[in-house]
């Protein structure tokens, strides 16, 4: 509720994509494709170690735990400022009065009946003296006395009002509330994230798995080729 109320409609939608899009993809697909990069790894050199040295320079960092990380650092902005905005609203409110004045509105003067009290009244009493001793042997009678309840206290005119509970457009509500300028330096800085990461992705990867991946470092007598595990279907996700 408190995202809805405090993100545009631009926002909502980049937090769910960022939430739901990316870490499912990244623990249902990363997993199953990534799982044999280095095992499926492959050169065509028997020299001990320059598999590993050339893997490392394939990928100096897995493709899995790099997008676990940038999901980590994106996501970091947006609950700095969910915290920050549920904070700044309950301090708000703390000074406004609103905290525990939700008074109920209730109009006077209304009645309202109970379930009827029965009354008994016995034989013995308001006889007269010339009443016999077999009249004063009658059953006796029970009459049926409705209670009236009194009527309810009006309202205090010092007590606030409660406020209605509507929905609010988010950027109405961070226009109103004063929380433009942070939800513009979150924006800000998750729009920076997400461009250093793209950059740092394809500085490190780049934007295209090779089937190939020629390697000339030590301890590689020479130039070796090694073969990387499905690069189309790497190069596609």
């Amino acid at each position: 509720e408190e995202i809805h109320n405090h993100s545009t409609f631009v926002g909502k939608l980049w937090l769910t994509v960022l939430i739901v899009f990316r870490i499912v993809l990244t623990a249902v697909g990363g997993e199953s494709i990534y799982y044999d990069e280095q095992s499926k790894f492959v050169c065509n050199s028997g020299q001990p170690g320059c598999e590993n040295v050339c893997y490392d320079a394939f990928a100096p960092l897995s493709h899995v735990r790099f997008w676990v990380f940038q999901i980590i650092l994106v996501a970091m902005p947006s609950l700095i400022y969910m915290g920050y905005a549920v904070n700044k609203i309950a301090r708000l409110d703390e000074s406004k009065g609103g905290v525990g004045s939700a008074a109920v509105r209730t109009g006077g003067g209304s009645y309202t009946h109970r379930k009827p009290r029965k009354i008994c009244f016995g034989a013995r009493q308001h006889k007269s003296i010339e009443e016999t001793e077999e009249d004063q042997e009658d059953d006796p009678m029970i009459y049926e006395v409705p209670e009236i309840e009194p009527p309810k206290r009006p309202r205090d005119p010092l007590q606030p009002m409660p406020r209605p509970k509507i929905r609010h457009d988010g950027r109405t509500r961070i226009r109103d509330e004063g929380l433009m300028r942070v939800y513009a330096m979150q924006l800000v800085t998750r729009t920076v994230l997400e461009a250093g990461f793209l950059a740092g992705q394809y500085l490190l990867y780049g934007f295209r798995v090779k089937p190939v991946f020629v390697c000339s470092g030590k301890p590689c007598p020479h130039s070796v080729d090694c073969f990387v595990s499905r690069p189309t279907e790497k190069t596609i996700f």
